[in-house]
């Protein structure tokens, strides 16, 4: 059952969901919402999915929700097209919802792009993940306070995940957190960019050595539940991007798809 939040407005939902037919066949289905799945890949076992905004997000009134399932035993590969912006709301705000559920023994893997806190944004976004057992996830994301030269928004970003219906994390990151509110308002935020990856399940996690703790270095943080999550706090993207789009790769592993003939076949199945 996917995390339920409370609505303040209407709700604009692309829901996914990657199952396997009677047949055997692997085939994702859904839509709706402001955003469109397209299917890069397919294979017997799982597929790659690019989802693509339908609007410019994301703007005062926006209550975006993108809700995601993948069936036990299977794989599924999320990318996006380009980051997000959430631009200046003069006085309004909006929210931004991921609803996860990965079967038993299934893998879902999400590579973000950039999310920009604009000045003057005000955004609540929730990020659920739900693990059945022996599930796999990998998360990579990239949280920006403010465009280059300009104060950040407001962002709060609550991430809550379970396994087997047990709590693994649970936190509320808050914008003013991560900037110095002196150095914000003048426009120049010390630590702009929050970049992390989240290993959650039994995932090919590196050993730690020495590496960890050379400056630069993104942090590391072992979960009590065994779980691992990376972040660096840097002034640019760039910064730790290297790193952690790596260490992405090394969880992820490399997959060799086939590749889906877009112009015959149907992106999603409803």
């Amino acid at each position: 059952m996917f995390t339920e939040f409370p609505e303040a407005r209407t709700t604009a939902v692309t829901r996914l969901r990657l199952t396997r037919t009677p047949g055997g066949a692997v085939r994702l289905r859904g839509g709706g919402g402001v955003f469109r799945a397209m299917l890069l890949a397919r294979d017997a076992h799982g597929a790659r999915v690019q989802v693509v905004p339908s609007r410019m997000l994301l703007l005062a009134g926006d209550d975006v929700a993108l809700e995601i399932s993948v069936d036990a035993g299977l794989r599924l590969d999320l990318t996006e097209t380009g980051g997000t912006i959430a631009h200046d709301m003069r006085g309004g705000s909006a929210s931004w919802r991921t609803s996860v559920e990965v079967g038993a023994g299934a893998t879902f893997t999400h590579h973000t792009w950039p999310w920009v806190s604009s000045a003057g944004s005000d955004v609540v976004r929730h990020t659920s993940v739900a693990l059945d057992v022996g599930a796999k996830a990998v998360l990579r994301e990239t949280l920006v306070l403010g465009r280059h030269g300009e104060a950040p928004g407001r962002l709060v970003a609550h991430t809550h995940v379970t396994r087997d219906g047990r709590p693994v994390l649970a936190e509320e990151l808050h914008s003013t957190d991560l900037a110095c509110a002196d150095l914000a308002l003048a426009g120049a935020v010390s630590h702009r960019v929050l970049d992390q990856v989240m290993a959650l399940g039994p995932l090919p996690v590196p050993a730690r050595s020495a590496a960890d703790v050379v400056e630069g270095a993104p942090t590391r943080l072992d979960l009590a539940s065994g779980d691992t999550l990376w972040r660096s706090l840097a002034q640019d993207a760039h910064h730790a991007a290297g790193a952690l789009d790596r260490l992405f790769a090394h969880l992820t592993g490399e997959r060799e798809w086939s590749v889906v003939d877009t112009e015959r076949a149907p992106s999603v199945d409803n």
